[in-house]
């Protein structure tokens, strides 16, 4: 088995248990025991722990022992056990067998089933042997059952400080996490049931140095990172010593671990730590004796010095090699290894296994596991010096003086972890630098206009599956395109190439068709109280008996009593709260209180509420529409609401339309709304019941739950949740029209059906009309004011729909289950986190470094280029070898009176090199027989293509696209333009790349500093990219931003866009021609207006292409390389002008089906509409 399938093989092991789980689904405590092969000891513990639990009663308990594989014979004695509580025991595989992969297995059963979780170690004793102490379960869960979430438990009843806990893991805690907890390396604790999802959740990305010995500082470190409360126990007890053998293989999996768990938490500990938190000791035991010495000083002697002759090398790169040298070569009983050296060493490894690509980690591990034993060695000389010298002391008195002495030597050595860390902070943050990748990836994908999704394009999934997120939204495009056109085919019997507007008046009439079917099966004036009532009644019949879980009617009753409301008691004449109650139902009464109190009200009942939430206050009640009366005196209500209060009552409020309002189609919106409130009920329903069945906190998270939190960004948890609710309306539609079907309205089921296939579909259409399909969205729009169609801005749905589609099929790609979603939702709105991005789920650190620039959308068309009527100016010549086949995309640069045209040309051979033309704009006047720059670099061996050039300063530079076969990079040239002019046009000088083994192509460079600093464009597919630099000088590693992308749907540009010509500056702004894409591959010209002192804000961007492949060499009928292209790297004024005006012409060079190349031109006035004309003010 490879170790790349540990993920798949430890979800078989999982699934093949988990039948033996649904007995257990309502047990709320298990006993988890990792064991290796303690044959003897842990039969004994589990007596023990059996014995102990039947005292406990009101629990359910399970005991579950996860073994490694060669743990066959416990299996075999836990069989023969006659236990009392139900027990699970089962063997890991070898390839993921250890400590960890036990723990991790026991705490994701333990988050199936909802319960709290206690960890026992197999070798646990007492005083009396094997097995544990009637009071550690109470100890252990009390605190869970408040507000802690980890209690660790420690059986160490003496001071020792040869322990791996306080000569490594206490002190790192306290350096880095800015916690002091007694015993961190314990192996004995209780988590609660939700911080348990959260570790079952985050243990895919734990990796292999998790596996071992090293979890339990793993799981301590994420609850310190996760803001976790965290308290300690000291039970007492006994504590089995290892042998040295084992004990190095502990301390090396615990450093392989604190390793980890530094190189992944640097932004937590590079942060400067004035305060230390110390754990809540909850059980005090005090430690008054030293422990006995474990290990012998010849062992571990010979242990260092073996370790010593091996790792050499790796130890004298500490800088400490002639200290180490020097010790070795003293007598044994004089030997001495320093904090300083121990401390510095253990740095400077870490150092070298974060960022060394060249070091074997294995290696470094193993040379500090040598150290560590000279480290024990010292103290082990250092303690029995001082001891022999309390000779004439009474036994406890020594006792109190050595463990004083202990106590001093862990302060020294703690004091000395604090001293070298902030050197340590500097060097990381320099080393890490110089690693960083210059920039990450990242895919754009635009389903709705303005309202882009960026993710990284390359994710690892489970069992290092690497995923390309551009596939899968592609995939999705194509079907959403399908369905879009399915739905006007064959829906609305449309030709789907039919004009926009022709597209556009079929979808409304069918929403106007579906209005008219609403009003036929549903009628009833929604103008009037009687007509709504009679609306909502029929509604109602049709669908299915609908209840919610939810708080019960006795504690909802307990409320009007204690907060009476008063303003909807005095219209009913009503003097107390039981006359109300007679009137009506608690749920009613406080529906109408929640719309008519005001605020204050509302908050000061819904605090009560959750303070008084207990599990058994839920049950399922039936949920009733309510007809807002008008001798109430509600006001200004809206017509249909659910407000935070509503959701615990089960009611839905509905109110008649005023005359003159609801708009076109007031019916749809009423009916999609009333059933999205259904809707909303199921989903909290789900909620609510899973909160009542984790029991702990029960009213913070309700109350988190039904709190209107910021919903964050595209993916939020909140607002996928927002899209579960429209999926289950979705549902309900599809529910209507198979109701229909049967009772023979098959006309009105195929109008319902198709309401619900065109839900979430939207098509971005060929003149940039958005239009969507979504019934709620047009009902929504007009209901509002709208009088046209609805746009980007005014609705939600299309874009979670898509992003909802796209989360779901990101998941499967990855290899994970879609239906994890749902359960993340809901833990992280219980835990006030609904606006975390799901997306931080699925990646162990997502890129936040490249800011993404929405910008407005502009319809005016521009005007079309004008091809010169001698083109094409540029064809292969068959005699040139090295331009025998095509010539293409030249970069152009104006020098007075002449452009210089730079093309790139390529042979038979398929290598891509770059000629000069000279013109005088229109005609070329000479052409060089021989290129003037060729593959010279690994980088480049198989072609320089599509340069584009401008002027800074003194000299010329080239930004080209290296490309060696495998990978296109964007490189850098220049020369001086002295040289250049005179002739030496194959004196340049190569910059080096922008961004090392990145893909990136399509870069342009703004010819002048704004506001201080260089601007490259380039583009990682699909997008142009904006990078910021003071200098030019590469690589580049300075900020980023996604500032453009292509459009969706329909439109020109829909696949990939990138920049073209070089920026031309015009009073108004920087003009720069780019090329679009679309998803037939073919090429055209479009053109942007930038800001001139923010490249990053688009004034302008062409609806329409300015150039297309029309005639038969941009098409390419025979012998083209890549047909129907038109493609530019250069764009230059017809005059030698700085600063261009509306009549001043721009000429466009560019290649032709990769083939030839040709010319086109316009004014600025014909490029840029008259209405995005604004001079900008010196």
């Amino acid at each position: 088995m490879s170790n790349l399938n540990t993920e798949s093989l430890f979800d078989e092991v999982l699934r093949e248990i988990a039948p033996e789980l649904e007995q257990y689904s309502n047990y709320d405590l298990l006993i988890g025991i990792p064991f290796h092969n303690e044959v003897e000891a842990l039969p004994l513990i589990l007596q023990s722990v059996d014995q102990v639990l039947q005292s406990w009663i009101g629990r359910r308990q399970l005991i579950v022992c996860v073994g490694d594989n060669s743990g066959q014979a416990v299996i075999d004695s836990i069989k023969k056990l006659e236990l009392k509580h139900p027990h699970i025991e089962f063997l890991l595989p070898r390839e993921i067998s250890g400590r960890g992969m036990s723990i991790r297995a026991i705490i994701e059963i333990s988050a199936r089933l909802d319960a709290d979780l206690l960890v026992f170690s197999a070798n646990m004793a007492t005083e009396r042997g094997p097995g544990i102490d009637g009071a550690w379960l109470e100890s252990l869960l009390t605190p869970i059952q408040g507000h802690y979430d980890l209690v660790l438990g420690s059986l160490r009843r003496h001071l020792g400080i040869d322990s791996i806990a306080h000569m490594l893991a206490a002190p790192v805690l306290e350096a880095f996490y800015g916690s002091r907890v007694g015993d961190p390396l314990g192996g004995t604790y209780a988590i609660s049931h939700d911080f348990c999802e959260e570790l079952a959740h985050e243990a895919r990305f734990w990796g292999d140095n998790i596996r071992g010995y090293g979890v339990d500082f793993w799981l301590l470190t994420r609850a310190l990172c996760w803001g976790k409360s965290i308290c300690e126990v000291n039970m007492g007890g006994v504590i089995k010593p290892h042998s040295l053998e084992t004990r190095n293989r502990i301390f090396y999996d615990n450093l392989g671990t604190i390793f980890e768990a530094l190189r992944r938490d640097s932004a937590i500990w590079l942060q400067d730590r004035l305060v230390i938190k110390v754990a809540d000791i909850l059980a005090r035991s005090e430690v008054k004796q030293p422990d006995f010495e474990s290990y012998s000083f010849p062992d571990l002697w010979q242990s260092f010095q073996e370790g010593y002759h091996k790792y050499r090398s790796l130890l004298h790169s500490c800088d400490h090699e002639k200290e180490i040298e020097k010790q070795l070569q003293l007598p044994p009983e004089k030997f001495h290894l320093s904090d300083e050296l121990w401390v510095s060493a253990l740095f400077s490894l870490l150092l070298a296994y974060t960022f060394d690509e060249q070091a074997d980690r294995q290696e470094v591990l193993a040379a500090l596991t040598t150290l560590y034993n000279g480290r024990v060695a010292s103290y082990v000389l250092e303690m029995r010096s001082f001891s022999e010298q309390l000779g004439f002391l009474t036994a406890r008195e020594k006792d109190a003086i050595l463990v004083g002495k202990m106590d001093s030597i862990r302060q020294c050595l703690s004091n000395r972890f604090w001293l070298l860390k902030p050197e340590l902070s500097r060097q990381w943050l320099h080393r890490r630098e110089q690693v960083k990748p210059a920039i990450i990836p990242l895919g754009y994908m635009e389903y709705v206009p303005g309202k882009p999704l960026v993710v990284p394009k390359k994710i690892l999934g489970k069992d290092q599956c690497l995923i390309n997120t551009d596939c899968i939204s592609r995939e999705l495009r194509k079907r959403y395109e399908n369905s879009f056109n399915a739905f006007l085919g064959q829906g609305l019997a449309v030709d789907v190439n039919a004009p926009p507007p022709i597209i556009v008046a079929a979808v409304k009439d069918f929403m106007e068709r579906l209005e008219q079917s609403l009003e036929e099966l549903f009628p009833g004036d929604l103008y009037n109280e009687q007509g709504l009532e009679e609306f909502v009644e029929a509604l109602f019949a049709v669908f299915p008996q609908h209840s919610m879980f939810t708080v019960g009617e006795d504690l909802l009753r307990e409320m009007l009593v204690r907060f009476p409301p008063v303003n909807i008691m005095i219209p009913l004449a009503c003097y107390k709260p039981a006359d109300l109650l007679k009137k009506m139902e608690a749920r009613d009464a406080l529906t109408y209180a929640n719309l008519v109190e005001g605020r204050m009200y509302s908050d000061r009942t819904l605090l009560w509420l959750l303070d008084n939430l207990k599990p058994e206050s839920f049950y399922w009640v039936n949920i009733k529409p309510i007809i807002l009366k008008e001798e109430l005196h509600p006001g200004e209500l809206a017509q249909i609401r659910l407000s935070y209060l509503n959701r615990v009552t089960g009611r839905i409020t509905i109110k008649y339309l005023e005359e003159g309002k609801g708009g076109k189609y007031p019916r749809l919106r009423y009916f999609t709304s009333i059933i999205r409130r259904l809707a909303v009920a199921e989903n909290f329903s789900q909620l609510f019941q899973v909160i009542v069945r984790e029991r702990k906190n029960l009213g913070l998270k309700v109350g988190y739950s039904l709190l209107k939190l910021q919903k964050g960004d595209e993916l939020s948890a909140l607002n996928i949740f927002e899209n579960q609710h429209h999926r289950k309306l979705v549902e309900k539609l599809r529910y209507l029209a198979k109701k229909l079907s049967e009772q023979g309205n098959e006309e009105k089921s195929r109008i319902f059906t198709l309401m619900a296939d065109s839900y979430g579909l939207s098509q971005v259409l060929e003149d940039e009309t958005f239009l969507t399909c979504t019934a709620w969205s047009w009902a929504s729009y007009s209901f509002k004011g709208g009088i046209k169609i609805p746009t980007p801005m005014t609705t939600s749905v299309e874009n979670r729909w898509f992003n909802h589609d796209f989360l779901e099929l990101l998941y499967q790609e990855l290899g994970y289950d879609p239906k994890e979603i749902t359960q993340i939702i809901f833990r992280l709105i219980q835990a006030n986190k609904g606006g975390q991005n799901l997306l931080d789920t699925l990646l162990p650190a997502r890129p936040r470094d490249v800011a993404v620039v929405v910008q407005e959308i502009t319809n005016e068309p521009s005007k079309y280029l004008k091809r010169y009527e001698g083109n094409p100016i540029l064809e292969p010549i068959e005699e040139h070898d090295w331009e025998s086949k095509y010539v293409l995309n030249p970069g152009a640069l104006r020098i007075k009176d002449k452009v210089y045209l730079f093309y790139r040309a390529v042979g038979s051979d398929g290598i891509s090199h770059i000629g000069l033309a000279i013109s005088d704009g229109y005609k070329v006047l000479e052409r060089l027989p021989r290129p003037i720059f060729s593959p010279s670099t690994a980088e480049e061996k198989r072609g320089c293509e599509d340069p584009r050039l401008i002027i800074i300063e003194d000299r010329i530079i080239m930004l080209y696209t290296a490309y060696d076969g495998n990978i296109a990079q964007i490189a850098a040239a220049s020369i001086k333009v002295e040289e250049f002019l005179a002739g030496k046009y194959e004196n340049w000088k190569r910059d080096g790349l922008a961004f090392k083994n990145i893909w990136d192509k399509d870069a342009i460079l703004f010819p002048e500093k704004i506001n201080g600093k260089y601007v490259i464009y380039h583009r990682i597919e699909p997008s142009i990219w904006a990078t910021y630099m003071k200098e030019i000088s590469f690589p580049l590693k300075e900020n980023h931003a996604i500032i453009i992308g292509p459009r969706p749907g329909r439109m020109w540009d829909s696949l990939k866009i990138g920049a073209g010509a070089q920026p031309l500056k015009t009073k108004y702004g920087w003009l720069l021609v780019y090329h679009g894409v679309d998803y037939n591959y073919v090429y055209r010209l479009g053109v942007i207006l930038v800001d001139l002192n923010d490249p990053a804000k688009v004034i302008y961007r062409s609806p329409n292409p300015v150039l297309e492949p029309e005639e038969d060499y941009e098409i390419g009928f025979s012998g083209a390389w890549v047909p129907n292209v038109v493609f530019t790297c250069g764009a230059v004024a017809a005059t030698d002008k700085e600063v261009l005006e509306d009549n001043d012409e721009i000429l466009v060079y560019y290649g032709a089906a990769d083939t030839s190349i040709g010319m086109a031109r316009a004014t600025l006035a014909d490029l840029v509409p008259e209405a995005f004309r604004i001079e900008v003010q010196a």
